[in-house]
């Protein structure tokens, strides 16, 4: 059964060891950063950490994720899709934001399939691959 929770220092080797899994190399004093400041959830089965998320209040004073990893074992399997259902269900205020890259075809569909529209794009983040904003409507107060 898979568990969504916040993350704990217990938990920073197994968030590190997916992004290292996916990237290749580590966003460590980030990735300790976020969650240290509990700002972190972990998909996790058993003791198994599957991928992680990271909201903020970064974004214009709004919630954000920042970032969704799943481990590349772990991918198309519902993972991702946990996370931000879970996120959703906790996140304070009426807005939240997210953003991917116009190439991440999976992450658009993603958002897409959860009710995100588009709400602008930055270019020059990564060269010939505007970085989409991506709005979601909570109806909270």
């Amino acid at each position: 059964m898979l568990i969504i929770e916040r993350a704990t220092e217990e938990n920073l080797p197994a968030v590190l060891g997916v992004d290292a899994a996916h990237i290749g190399d580590s966003r460590a004093g980030d990735l300790i950063a976020a969650v240290t400041a509990r700002q972190c959830y972990i998909a996790r089965e058993g003791w198994d950490v599957l991928g992680f998320a990271i909201l903020t209040r970064h974004f214009f004073g709004s919630p954000f994720i920042d970032l969704i990893v799943v481990h590349p074992d772990h991918q198309r399997k519902g993972v991702a899709s946990a996370l931000i259902q879970h996120i959703t269900a906790v996140c304070p205020g009426e807005k939240l934001f997210t953003s991917t890259n116009q190439s991440n075809t999976p992450m658009r569909a993603l958002c897409e399939g959860f009710g995100f529209v588009k709400s602008g794009w930055i270019d020059n983040l990564d060269p010939g691959d505007p970085e989409l904003i991506c709005f979601k409507a909570l109806g909270k107060n």
